[in-house]
């Protein structure tokens, strides 16, 4: 049963990346009001893949409280870009390297994403005006400060450049913590360290089905703290309501 999930899943995943990616593609060309339009095309990309693999995502919240601001979460797998992509209308920002990725870098590309090379100091400012211009058109920003996914054991330390654009134009911030739930036996759904994304991937697709928990927390706003003030602010707290999960 495992294997013809399998091949069933595998197939269904590349043809609904091909409809939705030259769906995005056609309306997403054009000024930022394009950026937004593709948006929808992400959540619908996102429900799809889901709804394929079994994914069945607990909220606990009003995701259509969050409209117009910088959404934080904690960073456990790329199966993290599927659950958010299919609850919340968002644009990605993800590493640059994604973009090499089969299938989901591809797609990730033609949503018009904000690319983020830590690498260039140049490229960070430029991805900052991305940030800000975004939020101040409306649009719900995805960022994922750890760096890096985890273990799931804890919320490592947050990089605090995505917070300027918080702090420069005093948007909202939505922390959100998400989880992946399983039986004691079970192998971890968290992709991180030197974990191969292959074997991964086809583990994924061969379970009956994969339980995702998104926690919508309070709202924040900078109240005059500089960008790291806000990082370790908001680190704290998100780190205080995952230790209550």
């Amino acid at each position: 049963m495992t294997f013809l999930r399998r091949i069933i899943r595998f197939p269904a995943i590349l043809v609904w990346f091909a409809i939705t990616g030259i769906y995005a593609l056609f309306i997403g060309f054009g000024s930022r009001k394009g950026i937004k339009r593709v948006t929808k095309v992400a959540m619908l990309w996102g429900a799809g893949n889901a709804r394929i693999i079994n994914m069945n995502i607990k909220v606990v919240g009003d995701p259509h409280k969050i409209e117009g601001g910088i959404i934080v979460s904690n960073h456990l797998s790329y199966l993290d870009i599927l659950a958010h992509a299919a609850v919340f209308r968002l644009r990605f920002t993800p590493k640059a390297d994604i973009a090499r990725w089969p299938f989901l870098g591809w797609f990730i590309y033609v949503s018009r994403p904000i690319w983020v090379n830590r690498e260039s100091r140049q490229e960070s400012h430029l991805t900052l005006r991305k940030y800000k211009e975004t939020l101040e058109d409306g649009i719900n920003l995805i960022v994922y400060p750890e760096g890096t996914s985890s273990d799931g054991k804890g919320i490592l330390p947050f990089k605090s450049t995505p917070f300027e654009a918080v702090v420069s134009g005093n948007f909202k911030i939505h922390p959100i913590l998400t989880r992946y739930v399983r039986k004691p036996d079970e192998p971890t759904l968290c992709w991180y360290g030197g974990m191969t994304l292959v074997p991964h991937c086809w583990y994924v697709l061969g379970r009956k089905s994969t339980e995702v928990e998104i926690h919508i927390l309070q709202p924040i706003l900078s109240n005059g703290k500089n960008r790291k003030e806000l990082a370790r602010f908001v680190h704290d707290y998100m780190e205080k309501e995952y230790e209550k999960l």
